[in-house]
């Protein structure tokens, strides 16, 4: 395990890296830097820094950063990340190119190129409009992400408003109570609400755990965490949509 310091994160949080992901992510690091001359790093993020990382459930979340746009180059970088799919100890990569700007200040979202291995997008950046997930993406890394390779993530990642990460997570919580699962919703819930609280941006399954802590044996919780553990069907669909939209109550508010 790759061990990822408790002052990295700034809110006393040790997590320890998947070995496999982290070599994984350094080979995408060299490739990227065969590409391009102007790598101004490379970093881990997503349930691999924040302690819920499961091979059978989890993508791996890369966000690379380079020192600007070259509209010329994005399909082909956007091929040969692909191209490694195959050799992810996940469930797919989710990886996306943006420029020294954009991880300084998100703007309205422009990047590169996205790539998801899982479903096989590939999405060019040129005459696009932005992806707003790179809110999140951004916000993370600046408080939990591994450079693989480059500088420290809070001298290249900008602070991102409190009000545009709480907005962001509302809009997370919508799409997951139309689109995914109940535990998926429920989850994704309990860490809009830790944000809300204390500011902490963390995984899904530490969400619960914090929300358990207060509200022992919430029937919607617990059924969620069973669920993503593997041993449950996950809460009602009447108890997903009750947690949610107190969820929403208070992130909007």
């Amino acid at each position: 395990m790759f061990i990822i310091e408790s002052g990295r994160s700034g809110y006393g949080l040790t997590v320890t890296a998947p070995d496999e992901v982290v070599s994984y992510v350094r080979r995408l690091a060299r490739l990227l830097n065969a590409l391009r001359s102007d790598v101004v790093g490379v970093y881990l993020h997503g349930s691999a820094v924040l302690g819920g990382f499961d091979p059978a459930r989890s993508d791996v979340d890369v966000l690379a950063v380079v020192a600007g746009s070259d509209p010329e180059s994005q399909r082909d970088t956007g091929a040969a990340l692909a191209a490694t799919g195959p050799f992810c100890p996940g469930t797919g990569l989710e990886a996306s190119v943006i420029t020294a700007a954009t991880a300084a200040d998100v703007g309205d979202c422009p990047f590169e190129v996205h790539v998801g291995t899982a479903d096989g997008t590939l999405v060019t950046g040129a005459g696009h409009h932005g992806d707003p997930d790179l809110v999140l993406h951004v916000a993370v890394c600046r408080q939990h992400a591994l450079a693989v390779t480059g500088r420290p993530p809070r001298e290249v990642f900008g602070p991102v408003p409190p009000g545009r990460i709480r907005a962001a997570l509302g809009d997370e919580l919508r799409w997951g109570r139309d689109h995914g699962s109940g535990a998926y919703a429920v989850l994704n819930a309990c860490r809009a609400l830790r944000y809300a609280a204390e500011g902490v941006l963390c995984s899904k399954l530490d969400g619960a755990a914090w929300y358990l802590a207060a509200h022992p044996g919430d029937a919607a919780a617990t059924a969620a965490v069973a669920a993503q553990r593997g041993s449950g069907a996950g809460p009602e669909p009447r108890e997903v949509a009750g947690f949610v939209a107190a969820a929403l109550d208070r992130i909007d508010g």
